[in-house]
């Protein structure tokens, strides 16, 4: 921050927009990230709604056939036919049963055909849909006829080669429950071979984008159904492998040379997979007008305030470093010279402070040198050539101390700090060349508090101020401008080399002696005996004031102890205890001067 501080106020400008010009790039990159990320993720999420509501379609399908097949499997008739040798009875059994395929068939379009099977290889189908390949190649895969087939499974596609379409079968046990004896023991086997054709309509119905994959493997990863027309019965593995990609389920894949995301939900009745693979380039094209939209207007924005920010450095640095070159070089320039800046916004308001501030700077110095004049003339007195020589010297010092702040402060903070900085000036120089020399002790205090109001600006507020000052003593009279500077020793000798918070009191009461009292203490580096002691000798010694000439804090204290003294008598002045490291109080010491 301190580096930042020390930058040039155009600099630090140019800093600002630049920081603003990287975020909005940041935000833009932002935006269009999490824009694609979210969309993204509603499509996955979309995506995975419908492969739920596939798998639970396909699960209600699944579990309606078991109902059926437990239906059929132990009816009384099919328990009897199953058993029964009778051939005179067996027809008459074959026809109950037939109409019990009959209803399962007209209630449950996936049925495409049921056959049954006893442990003596006789069967009992519908006669209309069957086919004996599918049978033999379900028998291999499954032994169903064997006495270890005992629980009931939904199998892996089989094609019927008279019409080569492909079906999958759910393949049940038949226990005997006419046995008396409670063995239920395996009489045949219940096989409904059921249409791919349904769970079609399910996949192609799913509404995604274009080009989009979406189907359903059996437990073997064989492709059941596709809404691509992917060839039913190869594997999964295969399909993949030809387009280099591994078989393994990835959030992310290349397919079809596109990057896409996968998904998939298991079917846990069927031990199916319901898989979707959606191409990500697709799931923002519907989007990419407003991504565009918002891409250029970030590239307009940040022309513009390219634009404007250079046209603002121009317009606010150059006469604030107009101001600042002016403050720099007035000391060695006519003092009849004045800032010519034509704006009027808060800038112009500074000049014409300034302006204002030297007109009264130069009336006052032509006063000054009228008065010292007259006093030579007239030859006055010695104690009031002093007192007039003693109060000229004290303002040219407070004039540089303070232009040197307003100069400092013109260049590490922006405008409106110069403004009040300069209209704060521009009061106490008002005050200090009012023509009384006697003002209230309410009239120092606002002198006191605008100088404090700089030093809090140019400090950024590293002090703490409090200020107690009795009511009944506001309206009291004292010397003009005896207060200031010792509050500005406080600050430049006491504070300002103190690291931390620094902390100024400022007190004014009627003392018990009868004095009104001002004590103005600070916690700052404070001094150590020689130096305390060496500061007082200075204060004290009139005849070795000039020794001191370089001693900014002796020449301020020293004048305002012998104005003191020379106007309200030697028991009045200046009392000044300090320790090193702790602080410093200096106490002054008034007559009660009532209006």
């Amino acid at each position: 921050m301190r580096l930042i501080n020390n930058l040039r106020l155009k600099h630090q400008i140019s800093l600002l927009i630049l920081i603003a010009l990287i975020m909005m790039i940041l935000l833009q990159s932002m935006y269009s990230v999490l824009f694609n990320s979210l969309t993204r993720e509603r499509a996955a999420k979309y995506a995975e709604g419908l492969m739920g509501q596939v798998a639970l379609n396909v699960d209600t399908i699944a579990k309606s056939v078991e109902r059926d097949s437990i239906t059929i499997s132990y009816s009384k008739y099919v328990q009897e036919l199953l058993v029964s040798d009778n051939i005179i009875r067996n027809a008459d059994l074959k026809d109950f049963v037939s109409e019990i395929f009959t209803n399962a068939r007209s209630s449950n379009q996936n049925i495409y055909s049921i056959v049954l099977l006893n442990n003596k290889d006789r069967q009992i189908s519908d006669s209309l849909h069957y086919n004996n390949d599918i049978l033999k190649s379900l028998g291999k895969m499954y032994n169903f006829q064997s006495s270890e087939f005992k629980k009931a499974v939904f199998s892996s596609i089989v094609r019927d080669s008279s019409d080569a379409f492909y079906y999958y079968s759910y393949i049940s046990p038949i226990f005997s429950s006419l046995d008396m004896t409670g063995g239920y023991s395996k009489i045949g086997s219940c096989i409904f071979l059921l249409d791919t054709r349904e769970l079609e309509k399910l996949v192609n119905t799913a509404e995604l984008t274009n080009n989009s994959l979406f189907l359903i493997l059996d437990s073997e990863n064989r492709v059941i159904v596709s809404n691509k027309g992917l060839k039913a019965g190869d594997f999964y593995e295969e399909i993949f492998w030809q387009e280099g990609i591994s078989s393994t389920v990835k959030d992310e894949i290349l397919y079809e040379g596109q990057k896409s995301i996968v998904q998939y939900k298991k079917i846990e009745s069927t031990d199916w997979k319901v898989i979707s693979v959606i191409p990500i380039a697709e799931l923002t094209s519907d989007m990419k007008p407003i991504v565009s939209f918002g891409i250029w207007l970030g590239i307009i924005m940040i022309v513009l305030l390219t634009v404007i920010g250079s046209g603002f450095i121009y317009n606010t640095t150059r006469p604030v470093m107009l101001i600042v070159r002016f403050l720099s070089q007035i000391g060695e320039r006519n003092i009849k010279q004045r800032l010519r800046i034509s704006s009027k916004n808060e800038v112009g308001i500074i000049a014409t402070n300034i302006n204002q501030m030297l007109d009264k700077v130069e009336a006052m110095t032509s006063k000054i040198v009228e008065d010292q004049t007259s006093l030579y003339e007239a030859k006055l007195s010695k104690k009031q050539a002093e007192l007039s020589a003693l109060q000229s010297q004290i303002n040219p010092h407070f004039l540089y101390n303070t232009l040197n702040c307003l100069s400092n402060i013109g260049l590490a903070y922006n405008v409106m700090e110069v403004v009040s900085i300069s209209s704060a000036m521009s009061r106490i120089f008002r005050y200090s060349i009012k023509g009384e020399d006697m003002v209230s002790i309410k009239d120092e205090m606002s002198c006191i508090k605008d100088y404090l109001l700089i030093m809090d600006i140019r400090y950024n507020g590293k002090f703490e101020t409090v200020i107690h000052i009795e009511e009944s003593i506001l309206e009291n009279k004292t010397l003009k401008m005896v207060l200031q500077p010792i509050v500005e020793n406080a600050m430049y000798h006491g504070l300002e080399m103190k690291n931390g918070e620094g902390r100024l009191l400022i007190q004014g009461f009627i003392s018990e002696s009868g004095y009104l009292q001002m004590d103005i203490e600070d916690n700052g580096v404070g001094m150590n005996e020689e130096q305390l002691s060496e500061l007082l000798k200075s204060i004290r010694d009139d005849e070795n004031m000039e020794l001191f000439g370089t001693d900014k804090q002796s020449i301020g204290l020293g004048n305002i102890n012998k104005r003191i003294k020379l106007q309200f008598g030697p028991e009045y002045g200046l009392d000044i205890v300090s320790e090193a490291f702790v602080g410093t109080k200096v106490t002054i010491r008034l007559p009660v001067i009532e209006p």
